[in-house]
């Protein structure tokens, strides 16, 4: 499972943003191409700008003297305004142009990060590594390919930019043109190549604090968790921790930003030596006739207008070394394995787990050791054991969420054996699951009902029929939108309990018909116990001959299940009927006499 992101010592900037404006063509190829010309014809803006400040003040000069027509310089500033007025409209267009891009980059962006994080295996959301990529790339990467790209455009408009100012900068001196360029030589050799190194490291070491700040500020105002939260009166206690990260991340950040300020400072500092000497010798050349009065006003925008060029580039390369991680790090999430899964060509009529052995990424012992397991079509099966036996990565084996595991995984039909290890012969197709941690869909109730088989278009008439079945009818059939109402805050909807939220999970079970599997975690968890006999009746009732994996630490399934399996350290150390393993006297007797005596001592 490949989760470390690349060494950005490897790549250099201009891969990252050949990478960046790769994907802002292939995004929108004509606003990209056009956008590109637009910025290079924009650059005659510059031309203009300083022409019609050296003309203006050179006119206004010659009309005090009377050497020149007021009709000529009107003549000469309407043009000049006029294309003004042209290239700032070209302006606005770019800047159009560049939030249509930024949108459709933003759609390309978040439809192929939806699709490839839904398709990752389960197992990247187990390991620190992953799941910091992963946050990392949904908080900054997009930001990071439209800053690059808006960078390349930046650039781009360099090349004629610089042209003209060495148009400008020949006319004062031969000499002032290699000047120029040996201090930017140096300001990036020596000064701002010591200080992108160091800025690197300082970002890379700022995001782990603030992936925990972020995670302690948003348990404010979250649905879930502000019942408990302000019960709690928890305040102060998660304001600790967050403080805590914020001071952590400001620390760097200000170190960030001091560095970044002295490097640009400084830059800003060696270019202006040249500017104030410059300048003094332009008004020499003047006061001996070499050149006009508005050469010396044009001068100085000039001289500004490079600085200000020389001091952009740098905030841009600066910014760039800090988007190059991102760039890298979607890069690298986007190359996480995506399984792909194949039915099998025949239901089965038993599979079994042969010396299934498992670890979690950041785990020190095995969640599975050496498993064996065997199950036919038809059983109904209760599964029972301490947290942390073994049996979610049972079911995620199962429900094929778990790829890196040892050992085979044999699905059988009329003596035909299938074997899976790693491959991608599953079972998936025929099983339907409740998870114990199940999903509270923001849609409305027949969404959440529905997605339980995407492959299938449900009429209204059966969605009625499975809230029936779960008994949640009549409590729909009382809504103003029945089925259609929407549930939770995204649309105005309405708030269900956890038992009704349950009833609509085991809807979602029951939704995929020719499932032939059913896997049930804890699906009982937040009913009362004549509800929870009401779902474990309706379960045998509509199981017919499918199989039945019935995870649970209560015990009042397990008494008509047709095996039950004891798991304890990753292994199975019990498996029978109910009556045998009491006589047994071992772990289920154990648990099973416990509960009982809840009821009645």
């Amino acid at each position: 499972m490949r989760n470390k992101p690349k060494n950005s010592d490897k790549h250099s900037i201009f891969t990252e943003l050949r990478t960046a404006n790769k994907f802002a063509y292939h995004s929108s190829p004509v606003i990209y191409v056009l956008l590109i010309f637009l910025t290079l014809f924009n650059c005659i803006s510059i031309y203009v700008s300083l022409s019609f400040t050296e003309y203006i003040v050179n006119a206004a000069y010659n009309l005090i003297n009377g050497d020149v027509l007021i009709r000529e310089v009107v003549q000469k500033v309407i043009i000049y305004t006029c294309a003004i007025v042209f290239f700032q409209a070209v302006a606005i267009l770019i800047t159009f142009l560049q939030n249509k891009l930024r949108l459709n980059m933003n759609l390309a962006f978040e439809e192929l990060s939806y699709r490839k994080l839904s398709g990752i295996s389960w197992e990247y959301y187990e390991s620190h590594e992953s799941t910091k990529n992963i946050y990392e790339m949904r908080q900054h990467s997009f930001n990071a390919y439209w800053e690059m790209t808006t960078s390349a455009l930046f650039y781009i408009s360099l090349v004629p930019s610089i042209i003209i100012y060495f148009y400008y900068l020949i006319q004062i001196h031969v000499v002032v043109i290699p000047v120029y360029i040996l201090l930017i030589v140096i300001f990036n050799l020596q000064i701002a190549g010591k200080m992108f190194a160091q800025l690197g490291n300082y970002w890379r070491e700022v995001q782990p604090y603030k992936q925990k700040k972020d995670y302690f500020f948003g348990m404010i105002g979250n649905h879930s968790s502000h019942q408990e939260f302000r019960f709690l009166r928890l305040l102060d206690f998660t304001f600790n921790h967050w403080n805590e990260e914020f001071d952590k991340e400001f620390s760097i950040r200000l170190k960030i930003f001091k560095k970044h300020e002295v490097t640009l400072q400084t830059a800003r500092l060696i270019f202006n030596i040249p500017y104030i000497l410059m300048m003094v010798f332009i008004a020499i050349l003047i006061f001996r006739g070499r050149l006009e009065i508005g050469f010396l006003v044009m001068a100085n925008s000039l001289l500004n207008n490079i600085i200000d060029t020389c001091i952009g580039v740098q905030r841009q390369i600066t910014q760039d070394h800090i988007n190059q991680e991102f760039v890298q790090i979607y890069e690298t999430v986007m190359k996480y394995d995506e399984p792909k899964d194949a039915a099998c060509s025949n239901q089965f009529d038993s599979v079994e787990l042969r010396h299934i052995s498992y670890k979690y990424p950041q785990s020190d012992r095995n969640a599975l050791s050496d498993f064996n397991f065997t199950f036919r079509r038809g059983e109904k099966i209760a599964v029972v054991g301490v947290n942390g036996s073994g049996k979610t990565t049972f079911t995620n084996l199962i429900c094929k969420l778990t790829y890196n595991f040892e050992g085979q995984i044999r699905i059988l039909k009329d003596e035909t054996v299938n074997d899976t290890d790693n491959s991608n012969e599953t079972i998936y197709p025929e099983v339907s699951c409740v998870f114990q941690d199940f999903a509270q869909y923001q849609m409305s109730i027949y969404e959440n009902i529905v997605c339980g088989d995407v492959t299938h278009t449900f009429s209204e008439e059966e969605v009625w029929n499975i809230l029936d079945q779960v008994g949640l009818k009549e409590t729909v059939q009382a809504l103003p939108s029945g089925i259609h109402t929407s549930l939770g805050q995204l649309d105005k909807g309405i708030e269900l309990s956890k038992g009704q939220w349950q009833r609509i999970a085991i809807a979602r079970l029951l939704a995929k018909k020719e499932a032939t599997i059913w896997i049930l975690d804890e699906p009982t968890a937040y009913l009362d116990p004549i509800s929870e006999i009401e779902i474990y009746n309706l379960i045998n009732e509509l199981s017919g001959n499918r199989t039945v994996l019935f995870i649970s630490h209560r015990l009042g399934f397990a008494r008509k299940a047709d095996r039950i399996v004891v798991f304890e350290g990753g292994k199975i150390i019990e498996d029978g009927e109910h009556s045998s393993l009491m006589q047994q006297g071992g772990r289920y007797a154990e648990m099973y006499n416990t509960q009982k005596s809840w009821y009645t001592d």
